[in-house]
Formats: C-alpha cells, sequence, structure tokens
C-alpha cells in the first residue's frame, strides 16, 4: 500500500512537473498554438464525456466531437464569439440547477449530446476567447495571458485549500449524495484562498487595467463556480460508477477532471471582462 501511494504521488509530481510549463508557454504564445492545444482539450473532454454517460452511437459520437473540436477554432476566427455569451450564460445556469434538482439518469440521449457541444465544447473554447479579447479592444495582446494565469491560480489555489483543510478539518459534509468528502469547511477554505489571491494580485497590480473590484469579482467566480464545477462532474461520474473520467493522466484522472473547474469558470469570466471593456 505504502509503494502504491509513494507511486501515485511521483506520478502525480512529473506530469505536473512537464504538464505545467507546457501550458503556461502555450497560453504567452496565445494564437494558433494555444488554440489548438485548446482543440485537444476539448477532443478528449467530448470523449471522456460521451464515454461517461455511455452515448450508444459510436458514429454519432464520432461526429460530435470532430463538431466540438472544429468549433474551437472557428472560435478563433470569431463568427461565433457573439452567441458565446447567450449560450454559455444560460447553459451554466441551466446545467447547475438540473444537475442539484434531478436524478442524472433522467437526462436523454439529446440532452446529452447538447450537453456535450456546450460542457465542454464551447465552455473551454471561451478560453480562446479570454486569450484574444484584450488584443481585439487594442489592449496589450499579453494581458489575456495574465487574466488566464490569475484565473487558473485561483482556481489551482482554491482546489488545493478546500482539498486540505477538508480532509484535515472538515465535519459538514457539502453534498454526500454527489460528493462525500467535500465539506462545507474545505469549500470555504478554497472560497478564502481564490480571495486571498485577487488580494496579492491587486497589492502588485498585476493587471494594470483591473481595480480592487475587478479581482474580487474574479475570485467569487473562480471561487464559487470552479467548485460547483467540480461538484457537477462529480454528479456524472458518480452517475457512471467511476472515480475518473479516464486514465489518460495517470493518477490525475482524465482531462475532464482537470479542466471540469476552468469549463465553468472561464465562461462567466469571459461574459465579465466583454461588459468590463465595453
Amino acid at each position: 500500500m505504502k509503494r502504491k501511494k509513494t507511486t501515485s504521488l511521483f506520478n502525480r509530481v512529473l506530469i505536473s512537473v512537464i504538464g505545467i510549463p507546457i501550458i503556461l508557454a502555450l497560453i504567452y504564445a496565445g494564437g494558433f498554438w494555444f488554440t489548438t492545444f485548446i482543440a485537444a482539450a476539448v477532443f478528449l473532454c467530448t470523449y471522456e464525456f460521451l464515454k461517461l454517460f455511455k452515448f450508444p452511437s459510436k458514429a454519432v459520437s464520432f461526429f460530435i466531437i470532430l463538431l466540438n473540436t472544429s468549433v474551437t477554432y472557428l472560435v478563433y476566427l470569431k463568427p461565433l464569439e457573439w452567441l458565446i455569451i447567450p449560450f454559455l450564460g444560460g447553459w451554466t445556469i441551466i446545467a447547475l440547477w438540473l444537475m442539484l434538482q434531478y436524478p442524472i439518469a433522467a437526462f436523454d440521449k439529446a440532452f446529452i449530446a447538447l450537453s456535450s457541444f456546450i460542457y465542454p465544447g464551447l465552455a473551454l473554447g471561451s478560453m480562446v476567447l479570454v486569450r484574444e479579447l484584450p488584443a481585439q479592444l487594442g489592449e496589450s495582446y499579453f494581458l489575456g495571458a495574465k487574466i488566464l494565469y490569475l484565473t487558473m491560480a485561483m482556481i489551482w489555489i482554491c482546489d488545493t485549500l478546500a482539498y486540505f483543510f477538508g480532509s484535515a478539518y472538515g465535519t459538514v459534509k457539502f453534498s454526500p449524495s454527489i460528493s462525500p468528502n467535500k465539506t462545507w469547511e474545505g469549500a470555504i477554505a478554497g472560497f478564502l484562498g481564490s480571495l486571498i489571491v485577487a488580494l496579492v494580485s491587486n497589492r502588485y497590480n498585476l493587471i494594470p487595467y483591473f481595480n480592487i473590484t475587478d479581482y474580487l469579482i474574479l475570485s467569487v467566480i473562480a471561487g464559487v463556480l470552479g467548485q460547483l464545477g467540480d461538484l457537477v462532474e462529480s454528479t456524472v461520474k458518480r452517475y457512471a460508477g467511476v472515480k475518473d473520467s479516464s486514465r489518460l493522466l495517470l493518477d490525475h484522472g482524465g482531462a475532464l477532471d482537470r479542466l471540469d473547474s476552468l469549463a465553468f469558470t472561464v465562461p462567466v469570466i469571459y461574459i465579465f471582462l466583454v461588459i468590463r471593456f465595453a
């Protein structure tokens, strides 16, 4: 058992050491290279999503996966950017409400297919829009990368504190029927973690165009929707009877496991940025 835990920790550290610098570099590069990375992530996440729901038709699944991947490039080329706002804003609210109110087994195949188009398809595609938006508005091109870096830092700190603080001190279960290990103590610690990242970023003026209110809004979006996104994916995995969406990243789980929080957070941040820079 000890050897298994050691191997698991080694795998997690190895993948993080290799993967994180690559992701940060691709975000910095932006443009076609970052879009291609997101397209690959959408491809993998859509495949995992449909597999979790045991979508019956392989031919239709293949078509949906290719469609979602192609939409990522359409988002980059701009024809869909204004459709994203009503699609994602409405879908985030509807998906959260349905997932928490109804048994997931009640969702039919059409709903599943549509879900894969919005989440993870357009949801992750919005990361491309966030990366490109400041340049479109005449601001520094690197500003988009900074906003994504800040968002990821908030989510990572939130997840880390929620896990460790919840494991050590958590007693009140957050949603025992969906994710028995999540607690309110951990959720609050995670939210405070994203808030601390916001305050530190404001202190050092990470994004010159932002004021303290902007940072606080981002921290609320990341600290709340990031955790709800993780909860929604836990609902899907509980329905499928699996621990991880796949073993693609070994002990880190699948692509969907790593990107579920971003898929719920970034679309709302994009909507906020459009309003903020309008």
